[in-house]
């Protein structure tokens, strides 16, 4: 089958377009699809994802809308944007003639209802819908798509209104990774961006109430973002110079998760955690809160980690506090957590889309 992607820009380095880049090659060689990438905005940057030689790239070369003067302004530039986006990619479907398309971001589920195509639409969420800049644009997409794609089981509530929703979330990018090689060391982790939803500021005060209760044990941070220096004050002004560290991004973060034994995680919000889902493949249990979405997807309370209430700075430094204290939990919990981490690898993940995929077209 013919099948094309939609997303905005492909060479920014970012979880989505890593995804993308590894389902369109395993959608390629293991399923033998004829695979199109069509990448919206024009970018100058090489893409930072390597595609098989038979998976195609298409840029639409549409310039980045200039969100310069008042509110009346802005919107015309974005809808001027959108209609240049509409045109060449109607012209660009016209040419490939795909049975599927996926449509991907906030421009991807504006085009979704607007273009001109008797191929299967499928909407791609790869936000949580309630924390999508203009999800209320996103009506007549969710009426005008034959499914939409969540995340996680609470996103998918959240469109009512489609024909079909399905649940599939995202695999991790490798096979077997390295395990956790010793459940003693008093080493946490945690990653990802520097910015407020990760919640590392929530995560620092929690630390400084369970770390006094026992020394010895230290806190990795790896990410980069806008608050790094607002982080080390607090950091600081907490006291905590000695036990936490902002270690900046890593290379190699599989072997990074494999020489800690706790990670954590304190975000106000997700789409799917993949962090905590590639910690767990590593072996490590995990503290985390029930933020929305996709904890209690794949954190189940005192078996592969200990699960928290969002909001309860004193219940997860406690549980914080009892993973830290005993060996033995964390080495249950991190056997536990390496099993149940086998539900999201490749080969599992990429069925369900192969299934979705037949089920759309069946009979075209």
């Amino acid at each position: 089958m013919k099948i094309a992607y939609v997303i905005e820009d492909f060479s920014i380095k970012g979880g989505a377009e890593r995804i993308l880049s590894r389902k369109a090659n395993l959608l390629d060689s293991t399923y033998g699809h004829e695979v199109t990438i069509i990448s919206i905005y024009h970018d100058e940057r090489p893409q930072s994802y390597p595609l098989n030689k038979n998976v195609r790239l298409v840029s639409l070369d549409v310039g980045f809308t200039d969100n310069g003067g008042n509110v009346l302004r802005k919107t015309l530039n974005r809808t001027k944007t959108l209609l240049t986006a509409l045109r060449r990619f109607n012209k660009v479907v016209s040419g490939i003639q795909p049975d599927v398309i996926f449509f991907t971001m906030i421009i991807g589920a504006l085009l979704l209802p607007l273009c001109r195509t008797k191929a299967r639409r499928v909407y791609e969420s790869h936000v949580a819908r309630p924390f999508t800049p203009y999800q209320r644009l996103f009506t007549l997409m969710e009426r005008k798509a034959d499914a939409v794609v969540c995340l996680t089981r609470d996103d998918a509530r959240n469109y009512t209104k489609a024909k079909e929703t399905a649940v599939i979330p995202n695999f991790i990018d490798y096979e077997t990774p390295p395990a956790v090689k010793d459940y003693s060391v008093k080493k946490a982790i945690a990653v990802g961006r520097l910015e407020s939803q990760k919640g590392f500021d929530i995560l620092i005060n929690c630390w400084k109430e369970a770390a006094a209760a026992h020394p010895g044990w230290t806190l990795d941070i790896y990410g980069e973002g806008s608050l790094r220096q607002q982080l080390q004050r607090q950091i600081d002004s907490c006291g905590l110079q000695g036990s936490v560290r902002l270690q900046g991004r890593c290379d190699d973060m599989t072997a990074a998760y494999a020489s800690h034994s706790l990670h954590l995680m304190t975000s106000r919000y997700e789409g799917q955690p993949m962090t905590l889902i590639e910690a767990q493949a590593c072996g490590l249990p995990s503290v985390v809160t029930d933020f929305n979405y996709g904890a209690k997807d794949i954190i189940n309370n005192g078996y592969n980690g200990l699960i928290v209430p969002q909001g309860d700075t004193a219940a997860y430094a406690r549980a914080l506090s009892r993973m830290m204290a005993d060996e033995a939990l964390r080495a249950s919990c991190g056997a536990n957590a390496r099993l149940m981490a086998k539900r999201f690898a490749p080969a599992e993940i990429m069925e369900k889309w192969q299934q979705l995929v037949n089920r759309l077209c069946a009979g075209r």
